[in-house]
């Protein structure tokens, strides 16, 4: 059973005016939150969960108050924990004022937030955000209409643009109560009112609380043991069972349908579509694209524009050019130069008597020998022995292998970060705001649905999974669109098992292509029936629930230039902020291990596996040492050893099914940590480690046994 939590750490400002954002996933709360605060944030896990909850300062009215950005939900009844977190907020603030931020394209899914939030006795306002995209779709709001229904302030809004914002915002506090009550069948209504009585009487929203104990909510149970007796709760109990009793189907499909009608209603009389002119393209492509066969047809299609644009342009010309013209010629060249000068080191001329400068470059550093006399160097200013330059020197060598070494923080992890993931990631970004602005994401889960089905999943798993091909780490964050937590975590798992992000899918697909066609189906074929073999295996073992497929199907559009930069731009700034600094802390990991001469020793421990089991040559385990803080520098290692004739067309195919199952890069391991707790970061990285060796070694031998009998 969840459970509701403090809300402690998130606590408003006692003066100025405060602001809870509630809204649906993907309706622009985080870019208002960011209009209205600015960049001085705070970010924090909602206690006892891996949601994060965003908190920040903001001028409101004149005053300075809180604004809180909540996890989006769908529904304060709570299906996944990222809408128990927002309804807990809510429940734990009752008198902050409320900004509903709502799709104006989706306006019958925001109407039901709208009316829990009435029922919850809420004050606040509501912004229509995307009404430009909704102008373009013929869409229209008769916005002074739906002020008289629901009883707040409606404004229209463009949240990337800025348009209508803080007007909302500041309206939202001025105490306004949402009115959208939805009246219920008599049975129910009688139901909440004996409820309401049992609830403490000055507590608010005793009618949106009766009906999550209706629908039977067994989250808000929990919060209800701080707030009443457990004799109240038996009451309660009773009331829902009597009510129940009643009808043939839930409590909560009776509630939730008895809404869907009276919102559809009201739709009906303040929204208006003007039919879109019909574009013949579009209309056939729209059939064909969920379509049981010629779907299939269309996901090949973009899987093809995927590996060329990402595969080939991405990882291959844009890459090519960053790490070896920007990076290569000019970055880390002048990096190393401006160290080595500016690293204050001895002058090479050391005498009694004589002034101690820093001069030294460091390229000159081997030429500086001292011997091993003790005798006092007089300096101008203070007196060191030899030794203790010797010991400055070993310390100053260190700061600069630690800056532009092999392990360096400027050669290896930014030039990782930004000469050879960035340009991937960012076609990537391009390709899958292109995907999502054209409306063609929705009709890719509806077909792969069915596949996923078999791993416990539904079709929304795709898109991580799809995103999981330019960056995984990335991808594991955007896990957080699946309802449930078993869902997020089955993903999660996958991605870091088998779905190779675009810098090592690039490298894979170089090393494919130098091997037969069979080849390529051992390859292909181990991976997707591992994928699928441990995908059910954790369906079975985890516990919870697979939350259905319930998508809209907005209609094929030309992808916006305007939209597709806006996303660009925002996933560039998060990869910039979260990623990135990932990158610098597995290098410095890396070095660390390097300099206690760690990965030696490793190397050694390994290569009886790699050789003995996998049957490949001993520089193999560097690939898979690297493999593990730079996954596609190890696949990049294997390439290198195919390319120099080390390896046959058995130990290829090995050498991919491994490497493609191999553990995750570091900064994967750090994200699962940070989403899902250390603890099942350390177990997935346990469990996929020696099972890539494993799968690899069972490969091996079924080829070899393959060629012998054919």
């Amino acid at each position: 059973m969840a459970h509701a939590h403090s809300m402690a750490p998130l606590e408003t400002a006692s003066n100025g005016k405060s602001l809870i954002l509630v809204g649906n996933p993907n309706v622009g709360k985080s870019a208002i939150f960011g209009f209205l605060t600015g960049s001085y944030v705070d970010v924090s896990n909602y206690p006892g969960t891996t949601v994060e909850v965003t908190r920040g300062n903001a001028s409101l009215n004149g005053s300075r108050g809180t604004v809180i950005d909540t996890p989006g939900a769908n529904s304060l009844i709570p299906m996944s924990e990222d809408e128990l977190v927002t309804r807990s907020i809510l429940l734990d603030l009752p008198d902050t004022p409320v900004l509903q931020v709502a799709d104006m394209k989706n306006l019958r899914r925001a109407l039901v937030l709208t009316s829990q939030l009435s029922d919850l006795e809420r004050t606040g306002g509501i912004a229509l955000n995307m009404a430009d995209e909704a102008s373009e779709r013929g869409i229209s709001v008769n916005v002074a209409d739906l002020e008289k229904v629901i009883g707040v302030g409606v404004q229209p809004t463009i949240a990337i643009r800025k348009s209508g914002v803080r007007e909302i915002a500041e309206n939202s506090i001025t105490g306004r109560s949402f009115s959208l009550r939805i009246r219920y069948s008599d049975e129910i209504e009688s139901a909440i009112e004996k409820i309401s009585t049992i609830l403490p009487p000055d507590m608010h929203g005793k009618r949106g609380i009766a009906l999550m104990i209706l629908a039977g909510d067994e989250t808000v149970a929990d919060w209800l043991h701080t707030q009443v007796t457990p004799e109240a709760l038996a009451q309660c109990e009773s009331i829902v069972q009597n009510t129940r009793a009643r009808y043939s189907v839930s409590l909560s499909s009776v509630i939730t349908m008895r809404r869907l009608t009276e919102i559809d209603r009201l739709l009906n009389t303040i929204m208006s579509r003007k039919k879109a002119i019909d574009n013949p393209f579009f209309r056939l492509l729209s059939q064909w694209s969920t379509h049981p066969i010629k779907g299939l047809v269309v996901v090949a299609l973009v899987l093809y524009l995927t590996l060329w644009f990402v595969g080939l342009f991405g990882a291959g010309t844009a890459v090519d050019f960053f790490e070896e013209v920007i990076f290569g010629r000019y970055v880390n060249p002048a990096s190393i130069w401006v160290i080595d000068h500016v690293l204050p080191f001895p002058h090479e001329h050391i005498a009694e008597e004589s002034e101690y400068t820093f001069a030294i470059p460091l390229s000159l550093m081997h030429e500086w020998e001292i011997g091993t006399s003790t005798k006092m160097v007089t300096t101008t200013d203070y007196e060191l022995t030899v030794e203790s330059l010797t010991w400055w020197q070993s310390l100053f060598r260190l700061m600069h292998d630690f800056l532009v070494g092999p392990y360096g923080v400027i050669t290896m992890a930014l030039s990782y970060g930004f000469a050879i993931v960035l340009p991937i990631v960012f076609t990537f970004f391009v390709l899958f705001s292109v995907l999502e602005d054209s409306g063609y994401l929705p009709r890719l889960a509806v077909m792969t649905n069915r596949l996923f089905r078999i791993m416990g999943l539904n079709g929304k798993a795709v898109l991580p999974m799809v995103l999981g091909l330019g960056c995984v780490t990335m991808a594991t964050m955007t896990a957080r669109i699946l309802e449930t937590k078993k869902e997020r975590l089955i993903t999660t798992l996958l991605l870091a098992l088998g779905v190779p992000c675009s810098a090592q899918l690039g490298v894979i697909l170089a090393m494919v292509a130098s091997i037969s066609v069979v080849g390529v189906i051992w390859w292909g074929a181990i991976v997707t029936i591992v994928m699928l073999t441990v995908g059910w295996l954790a369906a079975k073992l985890f516990k919870g629930e697979t939350g259905d497929l319930v998508l809209e199907l907005p209609p094929l559009r030309t992808p916006q230039m305007s939209n597709i930069l806006v996303k660009t731009l925002a996933r560039i700034e998060w990869y910039l902020k979260e990623v990135v600094p990932l990158f610098v802390l597995g290098t410095a990991i890396l070095f660390v291990l390097d300099r206690t001469n760690s990965l030696g020793a490793i190397q050694t421990f390994a290569a009886p596996v790699v050789q003995h089991w996998l049957g490949l040559p001993a520089q193999a385990t560097e690939a898979f040492l690297l493999g593990f803080l730079r996954r596609d520098y190890g696949a990049a290692g294997l390439l290198m050893l195919q390319q120099q004739g080390l390896l046959d067309e058995i130990q290829v195919i090995v050498s991919l099914v491994t490497i493609t199952l191999f553990v995750p890069c570091i900064a994967t391991v750090f994200m699962i940590a940070k989403e899902h707790g250390v603890k099942r970061a350390i177990w997935m990285t346990v469990f996929i480690f020696p099972f890539a060796f494993l799968i690899g070694g069972i490969v091996r031998w079924l080829v070899i046994l393959s060629q012998t009998v054919s």
